[in-house]
């Protein structure tokens, strides 16, 4: 645990867990250690050149109630869905899906020289959006806006950076970035006091810089931001400062304002109650899912 004076309220690293048909996973969020970030309630990287890590993958498997969002950074990915969605995430792509009421769907590798790299990540939607009908987006690597600076890249896949905005069609308003820094490097963005923000470090190590006590974070950790000042509160902690400690260091960076409402896990549901998670079990078992 860390001050928040230092501007990080805790540094976590992942779990190594195995999940869909036996895939090897690095687990950051929706552990025992970090069990949630409102609305964020699960973070997996699948880092691999080992094909047997993943080459299961995760054959059809139903989900309601959240939004996953699987982006790739080496390899491929094979989605399918009962929606009619689907395609070939390759190095770039990112899939933004709403389950909503229901959808299944399978995600299976396609490698090539057996690297792969990439994340989902689950949003829970609010109560009132549990239910929607399923959407399906695929976002190719030139549709995602890329801002450069000599120092700093920053890839837009939803939210907005220096008048920016990434092309991800969110239930509500979400930033998901991915930001490459040089040494010294410095990515500085303003946030409101009410979000939740985190920082996931792939590569190198980082300095989160806030009322001039700069706290490292290194590959594999995740830095939950403590919450920003209210207006009229300490000077500085309104603003995210990440400076490059090494010439190829990476993160991603997320923000979201909470939903405040009960977050229950049931398998590959997440809903507002047990009552709630029992009706997805049953729907699915009796092909009402959808």
């Amino acid at each position: 645990m860390n001050s928040e004076n230092s501007g990080i309220a805790r540094i976590v690293r992942g779990l190594s867990v195995i999940d869909g048909a036996g895939v090897r996973l690095h687990r950051i969020i929706g552990s025992p250690r970090l069990n949630h970030v409102d609305p964020f309630v699960l973070l997996d990287e699948f880092k691999s050149d080992n094909p047997k890590d993943y080459i299961a993958g995760f054959p059809d498997h139903p989900h309601r109630g959240i939004e996953t969002i699987t982006y790739m950074i080496t390899g491929n990915f094979r989605h399918k869905d009962s929606r009619g969605g689907g395609g070939l995430l390759s190095a770039g792509c990112v899939q933004w899906m709403t389950a909503g009421r229901g959808i299944i769907h399978s995600e299976m590798p396609e490698m090539k020289d057996g690297q792969l790299w990439g994340y989902q990540l689950w949003l829970t939607l609010a109560a009132r959006d549990k239910m929607i009908e399923p959407r399906y987006q695929h976002l190719n690597p030139e549709d995602i806006p890329v801002l450069k600076t000599n120092r700093l890249t920053v890839k837009l896949i939803s939210g907005s950076y220096q008048g920016t905005s990434g092309p991800a069609l969110t239930q509500f308003p979400v930033s998901y970035f991915d930001i490459a820094l040089k040494k010294d490097g410095l990515f500085q963005l303003p946030r409101s006091e009410e979000e939740n923000s985190f920082l996931y470090v792939h590569s190198g190590s980082v300095s989160v810089e806030v009322s001039d006590q700069p706290q490292q974070v290194s590959a594999g950790e995740l830095a939950l931001l403590a919450k920003a000042a209210k207006p009229g509160g300490p000077a500085g902690n309104a603003q995210v400062s990440v400076r490059g400690m090494e010439n190829e260091s990476g993160f991603l960076y997320f923000s979201a304002i909470p939903h405040n409402e009960p977050i229950v896990r049931g398998g590959p549901f997440v809903m507002n109650s047990e009552e709630e998670i029992r009706q997805a079990f049953l729907d699915y078992q009796t092909g009402k899912l959808f």
